[in-house]
């Protein structure tokens, strides 16, 4: 059933009497970092970035003194709890878990995300993500997302959602109107979804509708236009969602029927500053329909240029307070305030964590996501003894961000092999000869690259790229290709490789996994649920 969020006369009453800084404050999430310290006041939501217990402890407890109606305390756990929280379970990418086609593994994923960061006191989270892995290159989808059909997503991203909604943590899904379907970066420019309404309707409309059907409790815009349903400035250029009254009131509440919290993306991101004045962007993301408006830059000179803005009528005291008691109204629902009637999120961290369980479970799902995507000669399994000479070279870019990953991997390695090199991008030259002169029985290819914001691309690139040159992974000594974050190497190298195994992430149990894997001493999936 859709959530509502319900205003009662008495919230409508209470917000009615705050001055214009205490709504513009109630309306927003900072992050700690540029918030804290001396110029720390009361907001109504701030997003805390992983730190060390102890700190993250007294960063949160320092905030919520300064705060009279209880805050939001947010995270972004796009797929379990480990990547935002130190020392919780790590778990594979949330591509990685739908590949396992394992609702009921979502779903305890999500779990496991909002009673481990819940016993800290985090109660919303940015996730899920919703959007439609359709672009191969995207730079920001890849394995953030299920897959590239509406109903993988639904029911993954359905399950996690219900995962921790039902155990106190509120969850989000995103970027509306979805991303994915271009090259295009929100961190730097404004993607144009290339869909008629029809295609809309029947791909990211039908995830969105089906998720806010399902209960989802906040939905994140993205910096993103959608043509087919709005109207260009007088530029000729059409609005992100962000500050689009035609996509956020008319599309999303009105035809979807959303009635939940709508949070912005990143109000600093080029997608939306780049398209329009900072400020003016700040202004317009409350006034055309945000609740929430993410990461501005708090300062006397931001109040200021948000008063400048209500003067003129481009942000209005109506709306301000209308987002304000949405806000509070929500924190009531969530049982924030005392002698509120709770909702079941907002109750996190009351149940105990088992933290032996939920490794337990990181294991199973990097167990069952680990997947051949190509294996055309029959290469595997692999037969390694003591007698194998394994060459595990890294062509990845920013390669020096990974080497947590390789030294698992050649630990795992080392444990059946007699002898193993690592070779970090030694250029295609030296691959030949490692490939041509019979030095070695197997050479392993760690290939790809984690998402990284900002960056603008996912494929290998620059001078990392030319170890694909010179044909050495056709020269007769066997070569396993595994990327360990971009699950789309394959189709960029169709003829290239021939084996590639996706591990959808790396963490402590992944290479163990995939060696036992590749050696035939556990078995592992070839079948692709998610994408081809």
């Amino acid at each position: 059933m859709a959530y509502r969020i319900q205003i009662g006369q008495a919230i409508r009453d209470e917000v009615a009497g705050w001055d214009f800084r205490r709504l513009l404050s109630q309306v927003m999430c900072p992050n700690i970092g540029t918030a804290g310290g001396q110029s720390l006041r009361e907001y109504g939501a701030m997003f805390f970035h992983p730190e060390e217990r102890e700190k993250l402890d007294a960063d949160i407890a320092g905030f919520k003194a300064a705060c009279k109606i209880p805050p939001l305390i947010v995270s972004d756990m796009e797929s379990g709890p480990g990547d935002m929280v130190k020392g919780a379970a790590r778990f594979p990418t949330f591509m990685g878990l739908s590949q396992t086609g394992d609702s009921e593994l979502a779903y305890e994923v999500g779990r496991i995300a909002a009673t481990e960061a819940g016993e800290i006191g985090y109660n919303w989270t940015f996730s899920p993500v919703a959007d439609m892995a359709i672009e191969q290159d995207s730079p920001v989808v890849g394995a953030r997302s299920a897959g590239h059909l509406p109903e993988q997503i639904v029911g993954m991203a359905g399950a996690y959602m219900r995962g921790l909604q039902d155990n106190g943590m509120m969850a989000t899904i995103k970027h509306f109107p979805g991303d994915g379907f271009t090259t295009w970066d929100q961190h730097l420019t404004t993607p144009v979804i290339p869909l008629s309404r029809e295609e809309w309707l029947a791909g990211p409309g039908r995830v969105f509708r089906e998720l806010i059907a399902e209960g989802v409790m906040a939905v994140m815009p993205g910096h993103i236009a959608l043509p087919a349903f709005d109207e260009p400035d007088e530029r000729g250029l059409y609005p992100p969602a962000t500050v689009s009254k035609r996509l956020l009131v008319d599309l999303l509440r009105g035809e979807l029927g959303f009635e939940g919290l709508i949070v912005s993306d990143a109000i600093t991101m080029g997608g939306i500053v780049g398209y329009m004045n900072y400020y003016d962007a700040c202004a317009l993301t409350i006034e055309n329909g945000c609740d929430v408006l993410l990461f501005p830059r708090v300062d006397e000179r931001f109040y200021a240029e948000m008063e400048s803005r209500l003067d003129n009528g481009m942000l209005t005291m109506a709306a301000l307070r209308d987002r304000a008691a949405r806000i509070v109204a929500l924190k009531a629902q969530m049982g924030l305030l005392a002698g509120a009637a709770s909702d079941k999120a907002g109750d996190g961290g009351k149940q105990a964590v088992d933290r032996q369980h939920n490794l337990e479970v990181a294991r199973r799902a990097s167990d069952a996501c680990i997947t051949v995507v190509r294996d055309r000669e029959g290469t595997l399994p692999l037969s390694l003894g003591h007698g194998t000479r394994v060459l595990h070279a890294v062509v990845m870019n920013n390669p020096d961000r990974y080497s947590a990953l390789y030294a698992r991997l050649a630990e795992a390695l080392r444990q059946r092999c007699g002898h193993v090199d690592q070779w970090i991008d030694p250029g295609p030259d030296r691959l030949f000869d490692a490939a041509n002169d019979g030095g070695y029985d197997l050479i392993l290819c760690s290939i790809g690259s984690q998402l990284s914001y900002g960056l603008n691309v996912i494929r290998l690139h620059d001078e990392v790229a030319r170890n694909m040159m010179g044909g050495w992974m056709k020269l007769g000594t066997p070569v396993v290709f595994v990327s360990h974050y971009h699950p789309f190497v394959h189709k960029e190298y169709e003829a290239s490789i021939d084996t590639i195994v996706n591990t959808y992430g790396d963490i402590e149990f992944t290479a163990g996994l995939l060696v036992a894997k590749l050696a035939g001493e556990l078995p592992i999936g070839r079948v692709l649920r998610a994408h081809d």
